[in-house]
């Protein structure tokens, strides 16, 4: 009773505005466990089915009917200003301080800090960037497009800064120069690598060349270079989009079936673009990420058996191209059946989005059609996968009150990167096929990783303390992404040292926030020279509790 009444008291609070989203993100009492799948490979599960209830105010908090996560509607219903973007991207910046809005465009971005976001007090600043995606350090920095450059904005300031210019580089300048093009895109699915070095991107042609895409090029950040560029042959030119690998190891081609050439269906490639390796039949809803053993990875739907795939982003993967297809050496893993099975009382009638902004797991989300009976496990729910292929488990998180009749009333349910909230868009089941969305966001348990059963991988619980450290990938031979995270804030420390214990790097000096953070090491020292192969030692010190690993360096 005791929680019970805590939970009650943060409730109210947070309604009136009088606590932060975290704190009453703590209020989950002890005996909370998520419900998980019986058996996630099955098309038949015990099924929750949906249990009416009022719409609820903007603000208000409530706990879902089935699985007693704890959720708030949060933006207002104004058309599709009311909604975030898309499954792929997190919405929020590295400090929850601040949301992008509105993908009608301009792009909205509001404070977070009282309900509902999209009030007009709320608005920072209107941003007119293609494809805008949060830093993920410096809360205040959006990088984008726009026309041939990609470009950072800084919202509170206002500062709009080009990063690269390609008109002007020494590679691509004279391919725009010379071409019917008019602009660099991801064809906004695509993304840049995690830490925003690497990137991939379309050079699409304009009116007079059917706005196909014409060439697709590579570019490194840090060293101002084009590692690739290729032209793309008229066959090769059906791609629903291009980006990076979450580590910036490999292109992404997002080819469709019928495509031909180097670019038949989903597609890696080296950075230099010239070594090609299918993936995939063709492309679906899918999400880059990092799986529970660090390795770099696709979450896709599989359109030839009818399940969501683990896929390694590796030479040794290989795709299935006959439906009902064997997985026997594709080196790919199913973690969820879909089951469209239209003969079937248990067939899925719903759609699915992927969303695997946190190593190690996936947020799969359905949309679901008016008029439709429910009638799978998945129909009208959001669950989180594990991105293990030895343990492909999955819990649910919430029931969905979302019908669709029109594309931006998709539910795209988006998992933050720091893995402390869910979003989706949400019509509450009113004014169905005239898309009038608002945001539902629900707040995750502090402890949700251990709630899943994480142990070891990008997840490590950290022991009993709550501090979290861990890095990927290990062994490495290029950048290293080490994840740290806090039960509170505190002054933090994070070093790296050799074998003989003398200090190399200082990643981070100074305060955090509680929640999740990013540190990425390119394997210099402090003066910029790269370091020799061999093994070294990371630190974290927060407050009075410290937490230290290896990595191995390879040549």
């Amino acid at each position: 009773m005791k929680h019970l009444r805590m939970t009650l008291i943060a409730l109210a609070l947070l309604t009136a505005g009088l606590v932060t989203r975290n704190s009453a993100q703590a209020q989950y009492p002890d005996t909370f466990a998520f419900v998980e799948v019986t058996d996630p490979l099955s098309g038949i599960n015990p099924t929750y089915p949906l249990i009416p209830r009022p719409l609820p105010a903007v603000g208000d908090t409530f706990w879902d009917n089935r699985f007693n996560t704890m959720q708030v509607r949060a933006t207002a219903t104004n058309g599709i200003q009311g909604r975030h973007e898309y499954s792929r991207f997190d919405p929020f910046n590295s400090a929850k301080s601040m949301i992008i809005l509105d993908p009608g465009g301009p792009w909205g971005v509001y404070r977070t800090q009282s309900y509902p976001y999209n009030q007009p007090s709320n608005l920072v600043r209107t941003v007119s960037l293609s494809e805008p995606r949060w830093d993920p350090a410096d809360s205040s920095l959006i990088w984008g497009v726009q026309g041939f450059t990609i470009r950072t904005v800084n919202v509170v300031t206002g500062q709009e800064t080009v990063v690269k210019d390609f008109e002007n580089d020494p590679v691509m300048g004279p391919v725009i120069n010379t071409s019917p093009v008019y602009r660099i895109t991801m064809k906004d699915e695509g993304e840049s690598s995690r830490d925003k070095r690497y990137w991939a991107f379309m050079l699409q042609g304009d009116g007079s060349a059917g706005y196909q895409p014409l060439y697709v090029f590579t570019y490194d950040r840090v060293l101002d270079t084009v590692p690739g560029v290729t032209a793309l042959a008229p066959e090769e030119q059906a791609l629903d989009w291009v980006g990076m690998s979450q580590l910036g190891g490999h292109a992404l081609i997002g080819g469709l079936s019928y495509n031909g050439g180097r670019m038949a269906g989903l597609t890696m490639a080296d950075r230099s673009l010239t070594r090609f390796h299918r993936l995939d039949y063709t492309v679906a809803h899918a999400d880059v990420s990092i799986d529970r053993s660090g390795g770099e990875v696709v979450v896709m739907q599989n359109t030839r058996t009818d399940y969501i795939d683990l896929i390694p982003i590796d030479t040794l993967t290989q795709p299935i191209l006959v439906s009902g297809g064997s997985y026997a050496g594709t080196n790919r893993t199913p973690l969820v059946r879909l089951f469209y099975s239209s003969g079937s009382p248990h067939g899925l009638q719903s759609g699915v989005h992927v969303s695997c902004n946190v190593p190690g797991y996936a947020l799969i989300s359905t949309t679901f059609g008016p008029g439709d009976p429910e009638q799978n496990w998945l129909d009208r729910s959001i669950i989180l996968a594990k991105l293990d292929p030895q343990d492909p488990r999955a819990f649910y998180l919430s029931k969905l009150y979302n019908t669709t009749d029109e594309y931006w009333e998709e539910t795209h349910g988006t998992i933050s990167n720091d893995g402390s909230v869910v979003v989706w868009a949400d019509n509450w089941g009113q004014n169905v096929g005239q898309e009038q969305m608002s945001l539902t966001q629900l707040f995750m348990p502090p402890e949700w990783q251990q709630l899943t059963g994480a142990a070891g991988g990008p997840e490590d619980a950290g022991g009993e303390s709550g501090l979290q450290l861990f890095a990927y990938p290990n062994p490495c031979r290029g950048m290293v992404n080490i994840t740290y995270a806090l039960p509170r804030a505190a002054d933090v420390k994070l070093k790296m040292y050799n074998l003989a214990g003398q200090l190399v790097r200082t990643l981070k000096n100074g305060r955090c926030g509680s929640g999740r953070h990013l540190a990425v090491w390119d394997l210099k020292d402090d003066a910029g020279r790269r370091l020799a192969g061999g093994i070294y030692v990371f630190r974290l010190e927060a407050g009075s509790q410290n937490r230290a690993g290896r990595i191995m360096v390879l040549r």
